[in-house]
């Protein structure tokens, strides 16, 4: 791999990584992130360029950050940090990888897509999960933040499913935080608590924010209506957890060898979506 960053070096400047946040309006979440990044650079060879950037809330916005490793003649590889390819993957990406081409058509500019289906977000619930006891009857209830995308809201459940295969147990429920349905707290009503001693709440989040106090505060309202033998558990945000870091580590040093965008992983979900490409 050293080769392969010296080479791009000698062509076409430094080898630059752009990790693309969301952003929040609470300041905790744009620390988080940061912090996350700073996990994330130990793993990737120190003489490439990295610098996070933010779609909103939050400052380095893209296009600044863009245009800073346009004007320093960097090739620039994009990854969204973010959990599934919807509107700001899908769309505001390619709108940012466009613009830059027309004002710098000499830079080369490749993406990554969002961390979508892969594996290591399961792993990663699966350890922050507690540990399952024959003696207490779990209810899992996972959330998503919800998008108008149908792919990346039916992905939730594809993640779902496979994190039940490795766990078992009672069947999980889905809920989202907004956008679509089924909605979290009207979710929380439908359930009968004397059907499990233990609520699970797994935030499927990267990052702290506004969003993830809206879930603690609904799972403390629950139980102050609904205490239950063993009381109920909401699992952090993964997005600095060393299994999904490795795992990006690892997607950034392909696209940086390989140079070039792949095809996204949503497509086997969403084959008609091959039309935004």
């Amino acid at each position: 791999m050293d080769n392969v960053s010296e080479s791009l070096e000698r062509e076409s400047g430094p080898t630059a990584v752009v990790l693309i946040g969301h952003g929040s309006p609470l300041a905790e979440g744009n620390r988080h992130f940061r912090e996350t990044v700073a996990k994330l650079m130990p793993r990737l060879p120190p003489e490439w360029v990295v610098r996070e950037a933010f779609l909103e809330h939050a400052e380095p916005e893209v296009r600044t950050v863009l245009r800073e490793l346009a004007q320093m003649k960097a090739s620039i590889h994009l990854f969204p940090f973010l959990l599934f390819d919807a509107g700001h993957s899908k769309g505001d990406v390619w709108g940012f990888m466009g613009e830059l081409a027309r004002e710098f058509p000499n830079v080369t500019v490749v993406r990554e897509w969002a961390i979508g289906t892969d594996q290591a977000p399961v792993s990663v619930i699966l350890e922050l999960l507690p540990p399952k006891d024959p003696e207490i009857r779990d209810q899992v209830v996972i959330v998503g933040r919800g998008s108008l995308d149908p792919g990346a809201n039916a992905s939730l459940y594809y993640q779902g499913r496979r994190l039940w295969e490795r766990r078992r147990g009672r069947e999980f429920l889905y809920s989202f935080i907004g956008v679509t349905e089924p909605r979290y707290r009207p979710l929380l009503e439908t359930l009968e608590p004397s059907g499990f001693d233990r609520i699970l709440v797994v935030p499927y989040f990267l990052f702290e924010g506004v969003l993830m106090e809206r879930i603690r505060k609904g799972l403390e309202d629950f139980l102050a209506r609904h205490p239950l033998p063993h009381g109920g558990v909401v699992t952090p945000p993964f997005g600095d957890h060393p299994i999904l870091i490795e795992a990006i580590a690892g997607r950034l040093t392909r696209l940086v060898k390989n140079r070039r965008t792949v095809m996204p992983r949503w497509l086997a979900l969403d084959p008609p979506a091959s039309a935004t490409l």
